[in-house]
């Protein structure tokens, strides 16, 4: 949004993100890591193509002489990829889909245009797997710049698997894309490609059973127990899936998951989430309150704690003090959760308003509205996603029963396995889909 106010220059007017943090998402990963190791955010088979193939294209691009990065290859082949389904669909939303509002009165469907960040969202799915293609052995690298990785065999046998069958123009799927990426090629409404790229069409069978076999053996850099843990996971979510039986209880464990240290970090996770929910609820309560205040858009510290606000606070430090009865080594999660067991409601608050920043803010003993405060909306109604948005979880159909609070990347988990089962469309909840992110 751009205003020109007075006489000055038109100035940006900053979009601010309702992160809240708390300075602990790498304890949010870590407990996601430890929960299915080596998926980050992938849910479905054609999240970790689209990615793959980028990176093919641009490395063949190179061979012909023509500079073309990684990143910006793979948004442009997801970008692409999208809009052909959405054009063919009567741009119908789907989970699977991004960039409806943004790419609908795109007509220039060039590499050069389509490359261009502005043609796509500024999040792409791409993202999501930035820690899967490595761990997964589909592309070499020693770094987690997407930019240095490399395709692997593996990923190359992926890809082929993919695209076979596929003839766009009369040619490969490949061969077409480094044309359209080097040679200025603009045909790419094809069904052919369509079919091939469309993220809301299946994986062929082979290329579903390389990614199973990835999923199963892991890459050379996974430890060996992080390998066994994703087995693990994989027999318990596909154990849902075939008899539709849950389970829901933290006293024990399901006889998929087979060491107790998986279990309790499952757990301890879980516990975790609880009170970081807890703490972001007690911050909405206390941002209301601020909102309708009458001594203007502030709360000395100095005063009572507001009910509704001690409500969420005694809610918080039974929630942390659950998750430091499980004794987890995460150093930054205990110091956390340390600060939320305070039996002083203003130490507490002041401890979260200081780790927020971005929506309450500490001036001395006030806490006054940040830059991402909102005003005359309920704030619990308007929150994004608040740690780590890549691992967050899309909708199944009818809900599964885990054991609460569980991890996002087990339902990540069971939608993968699903697609590769080829009952995606089974379980997917399509009337709820991610919002395009501008």
């Amino acid at each position: 949004m751009t205003l020109i106010w007075g006489l000055l220059a038109p100035g940006a007017l900053p979009n601010e993100r309702r992160t809240r943090t708390f300075g602990v998402a790498a304890s949010v990963r870590l407990f996601n890591e430890l929960a299915v190791p080596g998926i980050g955010g992938v849910w479905f088979g054609k999240q970790l193509l689209l990615a793959t193939l980028g990176i093919r294209i641009a490395e063949q691009a190179q061979l012909h002489g023509k500079e073309v990065g990684k990143i910006e290859a793979a948004n442009a082949v997801e970008a692409l990829a999208c809009w052909l389904a959405f054009d063919a669909g009567k741009w119908e939303r789907d989970p699977r889909l991004r960039g409806s509002t943004k790419m609908q009165s795109k007509v220039d469907l060039s590499f050069q245009a389509v490359r261009q960040r502005s043609f796509y969202v500024t999040q792409p799915m791409r993202m999501r797997t930035v820690q899967a293609l490595p761990d997964l052995g589909f592309v070499a690298t020693d770094s987690s710049r997407f930019n240095a990785f490399a395709c692997s065999q593996a990923g190359k046998d992926f890809v082929d698997a993919a695209c076979n069958g596929f003839s766009p123009f009369k040619r490969g799927v490949i061969d077409h894309l480094v044309r359209w990426a080097v040679f200025k090629e603009d045909r790419v409404k094809s069904v052919e490609l369509r079919d091939a790229l469309s993220p809301i069409t299946p994986l062929p069978q082979r290329a579903r059973d390389l990614l199973m076999e990835r999923l199963l053996q892991g890459g050379d850099r996974e430890s060996s127990e992080h390998k066994q843990r994703r087995r693990d996971a994989l027999a318990w979510v596909e154990s849902q899936r075939k008899t539709g039986i849950g389970h829901t209880s933290w006293i024990s464990a399901p006889p998929e998951i087979s060491t107790d240290a998986h279990w309790r970090d499952l757990k301890a996770g879980a516990m975790f989430q609880a009170a970081r929910e807890a703490a972001i609820a007690a911050l909405d309560a206390l941002e209301a309150h601020i909102a309708q205040s009458s001594d203007g858009e502030r709360f000395s510290l100095s005063s009572s704690v507001p009910s509704a606000v001690l409500r969420r606070l005694v809610e918080l430090r039974s929630a942390a003090n659950s998750f430091l009865d499980e004794r987890h080594r995460d150093r930054d999660a205990n110091v956390f959760c340390g600060e939320c067991n305070s039996e002083d409601p203003t130490k507490v608050l002041t401890a979260l308003v200081a780790r927020d920043g971005r929506v309450l803010r500490l001036k001395e003993r006030d806490v006054v509205p940040g830059p991402a405060f909102r005003r005359g909306r309920a704030p619990q109604q308007e929150h994004e996603d608040n740690a780590d948005t890549a691992d967050s979880a899309p909708a199944i159909q009818g809900g599964l029963a885990w054991p609460p609070g569980i991890s996002a990347r087990l339902q990540n988990l069971f939608l993968l396995n699903a697609d590769l089962s080829g009952e995606l469309d089974k379980w997917l909840d399509k009337t709820v889909t991610e919002e395009d992110v501008q």
